[in-house]
């Protein structure tokens, strides 16, 4: 499939215990085959074309062996229709590493992905539909697995329908990015990537999981909505950014600790609350004022350089229960801003400690 070039749990990731399908008969699979039952890898295989090409309906059990490709070309090609399973091993070396085919005929079936480690790919996993009907995407299902040095780790796009659980993505160009699909991602770490989440008209719930040392955490871009529970950002660059006020973020119970900038806003609507922010040089900055609202509640701010900033006058803005301390900047610099009552402010290093909103000194 054509896709166009866009822009904590403890994790659980290793081989996953799974009874053996059925093998093939021999001779094993080669380079290039179509299989056509459910099939076992009895080997590595190092192909200089495509790998293999699974049939509506068939499962590949990898069985911790390696399925090497030239750099470019499809590893594991899997039909549209028919659930499919791919699990235990390494796929390596490919264009795509794992791709949906369009089959005209026959209704669009589940693919499990389980106990698979990614490893330099330009595109590890791609789940997409067809971009001009936004059909035969495939709803997957990614558990276990590990991407790693690849381009991009996951696409998502057009009508893609992904869930990932208990996956670490690092040092990957682009983590998982979804343009006009939806991904749910749990209990997963993302580490040293470019972006580790970009969403392009998209639509993403990302819960327990963790961020570290990525340049950006989550990206959101036209029309796109992230919904972020329990998780964590650690030494990111930006944590979370928006880029325009159609998109939405709603983040609940999660921790900003030494990023450049923990959240960034342009306009999006939503809110963060009950949140930490401690040690980012910008924890909260809203760069154009909220066209549809936007909610600071009962968040907690430590140490950071500016804690809550709001560029320019912003009504849609309600800001309440907020506690900030220690900032070298500001704590609160919020002008109209509505105030829901409750900001407590010490010790920021900017004069008055709060502007837009009222807060007590303890």
């Amino acid at each position: 499939m054509r896709l166009r070039a866009i822009l904590t749990c403890l994790v659980l990731v290793g081989a996953a215990t799974a009874v053996a399908a059925p093998a093939s008969a021999a001779p094993p699979p080669a380079c290039g085959d179509t299989l056509t039952v459910d099939t076992a890898l009895t080997a590595d295989l190092t192909c200089v074309g495509d790998g293999l090409r699974l049939a509506p309906g068939v499962s590949l059990d990898l069985r911790g062996h390696t399925l090497a490709g030239p750099g470019t070309g499809t590893g594991v090609a899997v039909s549209s229709t028919g659930a499919a399973t791919v699990r235990r091993g390494t796929l390596t070396g490919w264009g795509t590493a794992v791709a949906t085919v369009d089959e005209p005929y026959g209704s669009t079936g589940p693919l499990t992905v389980r106990g698979v480690t990614f490893r330099g790919n330009e595109l590890a996993l791609d789940a997409s539909g067809d971009s001009g009907t936004l059909l035969h995407a495939k709803p997957t299902t990614v558990r276990s697995s590990r991407f790693v040095d690849n381009g991009w780790g996951l696409a998502a796009a057009f009508g893609a329908d992904v869930a990932v659980h208990g996956s670490t993505f690092t040092d990957n160009g682009n983590g998982v990015v979804a343009d006009e699909g939806h991904v749910a991602v749990d209990c997963s770490r993302f580490a040293r990537n470019g972006q580790a989440l970009f969403l392009l008209t998209s639509t993403a719930e990302v819960t327990g999981s963790s961020f570290v040392d990525d340049d950006f955490g989550i990206v959101l871009q036209s029309d796109a909505t992230a919904t972020v529970s329990r998780s964590r950002f650690t030494g990111v660059g930006g944590g979370l950014l928006g880029g325009a006020s159609g998109n939405r973020f709603e983040v609940a119970d999660s921790a900003f600790v030494g990023n450049d900038t923990a959240v960034q806003v342009y306009g999006e609507s939503g809110s963060v609350v009950r949140s930490t922010f401690r040690a980012n040089t910008a924890a909260y900055r809203a760069n154009a004022p909220s066209e549809d609202g936007f909610l600071l509640q009962d968040n907690r701010f430590r140490l950071n350089g500016d804690a809550i900033v709001l560029l320019e006058p912003d009504p849609a803005t309600s800001i309440g229960g907020n506690d900030v301390r220690g900032s070298t900047g500001w704590g609160i610099n919020a002008p109209g801003a509505t105030d829901l009552g409750g900001n407590v402010a010490k010790n920021n290093g900017s004069t008055p400690q709060c502007v837009g909103v009222v807060c007590t000194t303890p």
